[in-house]
C-alpha cells in the first residue's frame, strides 16, 4: 500500500476517499467489515484529520457508519434500502438521458452492445465481478455525456453503495433479466425512440419487478 501525499488538503480528502472508495470496488473492503483508522493512518502515511474528515463524508453517503470508540463500519445494504435506491436511480438516469438523448451516436449505441454482450457471456464464465464492472461501463457510455458533475457523482455514490450488495447477492437468473433489459433499451436507442427509451429506464430497468428470490438475501450460493 502506497503511502498518500499532497500539498493541499482538500486533494488529500479527495484522494483518501477515492482510495477507500477503490477498496470498496475491489472487495477489500466489504459490508460489515471495520476501517481500523488507526492503522490505516500508519498504511498511508496521513494524519487521522483528513482521513476523519474523509470518513465523515462517506458517512454522509451512506457508505460507512462511525461509532465512537469502536471504528468505523462499512454499511450492508438491505432488500428495502436496494429498492429505495434503485428508484432514485431511476429517477436521476433517466433525467440524465432525456438531456443527453441527442448526442448518443451509433458508435456509442454499438459500444453499450457490445459491452452487453460481455455481460451474457461473463454471466456463463461465472465473472461475477466483471459483469458488473460491465454493467456500469454501460451506463456510462450516455452518463458520461451528461455535463452535470453534481447528477453524475451522486449516481456513482450510489451505484458504490449498491455494488457489494450486487457482487454478493444477484442470482444469474437476475443478472439474465438485466441483459434482456439492456437490449431492449438499445433498440430503444437506435430507433430514436426518445420517450419510450426514458421512460424504460426508470419504470421498468431500475424498476425492481422480479421477485424477491432473485436476490440472495443470505450470502447462500446458487442461481
Amino acid at each position: 500500500m502506497s503511502p498518500i501525499r499532497t500539498q493541499h488538503d482538500w486533494s488529500l480528502r479527495k484522494q483518501i476517499l477515492d482510495y477507500l472508495s477503490g477498496q470498496i470496488e475491489k472487495g477489500a473492503l466489504i459490508p460489515g467489515a471495520l476501517i481500523n483508522v488507526r492503522k490505516l493512518t500508519e498504511e498511508l502515511n496521513i494524519s487521522r484529520t483528513p482521513l476523519r474528515e474523509a470518513l465523515a463524508q462517506m458517512e454522509v453517503q451512506g457508505l460507512v457508519t462511525i461509532m465512537p470508540q469502536r471504528g468505523v463500519r462499512i454499511n450492508a445494504l438491505t432488500y428495502d434500502q436496494l429498492l429505495d435506491i434503485f428508484e432514485i436511480l431511476g429517477a436521476l438516469e433517466s433525467q440524465a438521458l432525456s438531456t443527453v438523448f441527442d448526442k448518443i451516436t451509433p458508435r456509442k449505441i454499438d459500444t453499450m452492445e457490445k459491452l452487453n454482450e460481455r455481460m451474457a457471456q461473463y454471466i456463463e464464465e461465472g465473472k461475477s465481478r466483471q459483469y458488473h464492472e460491465a454493467n456500469i461501463q454501460l451506463h456510462r457510455v450516455f452518463l458520461d455525456l451528461s455535463k452535470n458533475e453534481e447528477l453524475k457523482n451522486t449516481i456513482s455514490i450510489l451505484k458504490l453503495r449498491v455494488f457489494s450488495f450486487a457482487l454478493k447477492s444477484y442470482r444469474d437468473r437476475f443478472k439474465r433479466e438485466i441483459v434482456k433489459e439492456h437490449k431492449t433499451f438499445i433498440s430503444l436507442l437506435r430507433n430514436r425512440e426518445r420517450d419510450q427509451a426514458v421512460a424504460f429506464l426508470k419504470d421498468i430497468h431500475w424498476k425492481f419487478n422480479y421477485p424477491e428470490n432473485f436476490v440472495r438475501m443470505d450470502g447462500s450460493e446458487g442461481s
